[in-house]
């Protein structure tokens, strides 16, 4: 099974709206806005800073000067707080580029190119990944300077910061190969080599250096595990190269051999076995299926059994989205999967409709995830899970005294446009065109044609998943315009 194309076609409270308003969002077509964003950023949102430019795309700009943060606007940015809006200040990229944050903006340029049939957004894609690629892997490790806390900087020209973690999982390999295809092989070599600590047993953890040989362990997070094995394969389909076939298996095994005795369940760390992250081990299944069918038979069957079994789990669990109810369940204790924590810190115990932020999820990112595996296995019990959280949007409106990102809003407007196209229900569609526009209207509330770090932060920045709005507004126009257009886009959001 080839990996999935998932966005086949993927009364508010946080502000009063007057009607002049609503009706300026009304008139604005929503592939004209992610064009202009687009534009702008080719046009102004590259690297024209230090001593050698590159075409990398900026992952911080000024909305009024289109230029990365100085002065007092850069002061301004670095003084939000987590508590504000739920970034870590250590996972953000200010004065350079991450393109796994922007990986949704490439989707969305390699669309524009086929459907407008004007080149240079997919050759301008190209030319930023193919530098990135060439540039910006160290040449000690193979890793690649992006992820949850690194960048490439654009006055310093080296990775801003040294730990190696996936922010989500990669779906441009395919392109990526064509590009670079030494590069990619460096790097799945090098997060075999560099990020799993025990080859044997392939204990790990998320994090590792970039610069030198220091991989850690009792962090093994599956649904990183799940993105390491997905990159496994996808070098292994093109190269061979048994060490990769050893690593898939051996970490597949692994977590496995964790699972939980009561309850199944893969514990989210060795470091606290009774930890577990639901919606991590759902990621992990999802990458097992896609993964299995670029391996060997009998390697593929092993992975796809260890992915039904987390199927079992998570359908069992007392999930709550009937109306009134918590969400999704994201943190449980492994051996009973009650909702609970095994240790400090964090967020709540079940996903919020709107709210997100570091290691929190929205009812739609999950709702996504079971979208993903119901067509990966057609399994029932998914089926009705998205289709609750989708019914949960209908008539839900976000707290107006409470941070919203772009991202959580494209994945509420890809979830409904999704369910749409599966069900035919016109509701749905309606639905997200409705938050279509309140999106618009929020983000890109006037002339700049970049939108907005959050509904209370007027910069651009895009750890809080602007290129996911993007993307989903272009999927919610195909719906509307052209539902047999084939968007080519794969939905990344865990």
């Amino acid at each position: 099974m080839v990996q999935r194309r998932v966005l086949a076609a993927a009364g508010w409270a946080i502000v009063v709206l007057c009607a002049s308003r609503f009706a300026q969002a009304d008139s604005r077509d929503y592939l004209d806005v992610v064009r202009a964003y687009a534009d702008a950023m080719i046009e102004h949102g590259r690297d024209t800073y230090g001593p050698a430019e590159s075409p990398l795309f900026a992952a911080a700009l000024d909305r009024r000067t289109l230029r990365l943060p100085e002065g007092e606007s850069l002061r301004r940015v670095e003084g939000i707080s987590r508590s504000q809006w739920g970034v870590r200040p250590h996972d953000r990229t200010l004065t350079g580029a991450n393109p796994m944050h922007d990986q949704n903006l490439y989707q969305v340029l390699y669309a524009l190119a086929q459907w407008t049939g004007e080149r240079k957004y997919a050759e301008e894609a190209d030319a930023a990944l193919r530098w990135f690629f060439e540039h910006c892997q160290s040449p000690a490790t193979g890793l690649m300077a992006w992820g949850e806390h690194m960048g490439w900087d654009f006055r310093t020209e080296g990775p801003i910061r040294d730990v190696h973690e996936f922010a989500r999982p990669w779906v441009l390999w395919d392109r990526c190969y064509e590009l670079a295809p030494e590069a990619c092989r460096r790097f799945a070599s090098g997060v075999r080599q560099h990020q799993i600590a025990d080859l044997e047993t392939g204990r790990f953890s998320r994090h590792a250096a970039y610069s030198k040989h220091a991989p850690g362990r009792g962090y093994e997070f599956p649904r990183h595990g799940g993105f390491y094995i997905a990159t496994w394969a996808s070098a292994y389909e093109r190269t061979g190269d048994a060490e990769l076939l050893k690593a898939v298996e051996a970490l597949s095994e692994s977590f496995d051999e964790r699972r939980n005795a009561a309850s199944g369940a893969i514990p989210a760390e060795t470091a606290t076995p009774e930890l577990c992250w639901p919606p991590s081990n759902l990621s992990l299944a999802i990458d097992l299926e896609d993964s299995a069918a670029k391996l060997p038979d009998d390697l593929g069957a092993k992975m796809r059994a260890g992915a039904a079994r987390t199927d079992a789990v998570f359908l069992k669990i007392g999930h709550e989205l009937e109306p009134g109810g918590r969400g999704f369940l994201s943190t449980a204790i492994t051996s009973t999967l009650d909702p609970g924590r095994a240790r400090g810190g964090g967020s709540g115990f079940f996903t919020e409709t709107w709210s997100t932020g570091y290691g929190q999820w929205t009812d739609a990112q999950v709702a996504m995830f079971c979208l993903l595996r119901w067509q990966q296995v057609k399994a029932e019990g998914y089926e009705k899970l998205f289709l609750a959280a989708a019914d949960r949007y209908l008539a839900s409106e976000p707290d107006a005294s409470r941070v919203v990102w772009p991202g959580a809003m494209g994945d509420a407007i890809t979830l409904l446009v999704e369910v749409h196209r599966i069900t035919g229900d016109r509701k749905y569609l309606d639905r997200a065109d409705r938050l279509g526009r309140v999106a618009v209207d929020l983000f890109f509330p006037d002339d700049s044609p970049l939108p907005k770090a959050s509904s209370q932060h007027d910069h651009y920045e895009a750890i809080t998943r602007a290129d996911t709005l993007a993307m989903a507004l272009v999927s919610l126009w195909a719906a509307k315009h052209k539902p047999g257009l084939a968007l080519g886009m794969t939905w990344p959001e865990r």
